[in-house]
């Protein structure tokens, strides 16, 4: 797999640092998750439909975008209403999807894909979901769930201002207040504080992502985190803020999609500024990088994790030939779960799979015995370790014809010796 790092733009970009900074930028550009279109597309219509397997009733899609705000930066209502003190009950047509705040910038953004991905989940399956149905739409259907969906929960504001415009209505309250409606949030990835943010609004929404998202503090150990950050700040092309400078709110983001790079990512990545900078997402547009997003070298990344847990022998990549594709993501499973946190989240940072990949994974691993309800390894587990890492160069593949996964093709001893 090309670095982003190895690219021309990328050489070109990390040429404008101070010689003592180039190999910190490098790291920084590497470190960027890049997100190709069709895994986007996959992996966020696969959390929909998975979450939505825990409602019964129908669900209502919305697009995450900007909300135009009134006096004090108040969001406006979703829905219109009466504005009598009682019988204020919602009417009038759903919210546009794709609207911009401003009409002399007609600019769509990732709300434009959102909304395609939304419409064609609505046509697959028409007795479950509805697409930004209006108030009359919400009662005739029985509505159960609102369920807002975005590629990147960030700083939270944008999540938190929408769900605000639809609080605002009086009747969405009272479909809270009786428990007919619940709120959810279903993001590609999101920062620790933006779904914290998010949480905290008083519709009691929930969040589920696929991937939580990398920032420069979960990507790196504190001591290069901070001569990043610092970097960060003193070559930002705006005003080396020292807050702004890692993004919006500070998010610190890592993560590009194909569709474009967040305001979340550090400046210097996306903004053009003072002494001629030049960065690499001009305008926050992917389009010059795109040929190596859907490029995937997954053995080195592979091994790239099991460095990052310490795993030495593992790390050499003797037994990566020998195990089918779902056999190393459940190896590299089993070797995060050796040490703690385990909790859904941090496993999804330590071995590069996805949220809804985990929860499978580890539900058929408590099923086989190897892991405990508790998420701790069994001495089974410990065994399938063991034997990955006795696994030598001179040994012979086994036969990968059949994609499917089963346990008795580790072939590993029922008790770990070590």
């Amino acid at each position: 797999m090309t670095k982003l790092s190895e690219t021309e733009e990328g050489v070109n970009w990390i040429a404008q640092f101070r010689v003592d900074d180039q190999v910190m930028a490098g790291r920084l550009l590497d470190a960027l998750k890049l997100v190709s279109h069709d895994e986007f597309i996959e992996q966020l219509k696969h959390r929909i439909l998975d979450t939505s397997n825990k409602t019964e009733g129908v669900i209502a899609l919305f697009t995450e975008r900007e909300v135009r705000k009134g006096k004090n930066r108040v969001p406006n209502r979703l829905y219109k209403e009466p504005y009598r003190k009682r019988g204020r009950r919602a009417y009038g047509m759903g919210p546009q999807p794709v609207k911009p705040t401003n009409n002399y910038k007609l600019i769509v953004g990732s709300e434009g894909i959102v909304s395609w991905l939304i419409s064609e989940i609505c046509m697959e399956n028409p007795n479950k979901f509805i697409s930004h149905p209006s108030p009359d739409q919400i009662r005739k259907k029985k509505v159960r769930k609102f369920v807002l969906v975005t590629d990147i929960i960030g700083s939270g504001n944008r999540v938190y201002e929408y769900l605000e415009s639809a609080w605002r209505v009086a009747s969405v309250r009272s479909w809270r207040s009786l428990k007919y409606v619940s709120f959810g949030v279903v993001a590609y990835t999101g920062t620790e504080a933006g779904i914290k943010t998010v949480k905290s609004h008083q519709s009691k929404t929930t969040v589920d992502v696929v991937i939580p998202c990398p920032t420069i503090t979960t990507e790196f150990d504190d001591i290069t985190s901070s001569r990043i950050k610092e970097m960060c700040i003193y070559c930002d092309p705006v005003d080396n803020d020292r807050i702004e400078s890692l993004g919006y709110k500070g998010s610190g983001a890592l993560i590009a999609f194909y569709h474009g790079c967040p305001n979340n990512a550090p400046r210097l990545l996306h903004k053009p500024g003072k002494r001629s900078w030049k960065p690499i997402f001009s305008k926050r547009r992917t389009s010059a990088q795109r040929h190596i997003f859907s490029e995937n070298d997954n053995d080195a990344e592979l091994r790239k994790l099991l460095e990052r847990m310490h795993e030495t022998r593992l790390q050499k990549g003797y037994w990566i030939p020998a195990y089918s594709k779902e056999g190393r993501k459940i190896l590299i499973l089993l070797a995060a779960l050796r040490r703690g946190p385990r909790f859904s989240e941090a496993l999804a940072r330590k071995t590069g799979l996805t949220i809804p990949e985990i929860e499978i994974l580890l539900e058929k691993a408590t099923q086989w015995g190897w892991v405990s309800e508790t998420r701790l390894l069994m001495e089974a587990g410990k065994g399938q370790l063991a034997h990955a890492r006795k696994i030598t160069v001179k040994k012979e593949k086994i036969d990968q014809e059949n994609n499917l996964y089963y346990p008795k093709s580790l072939r590993a001893p029922t008790i770990a010796s070590s």
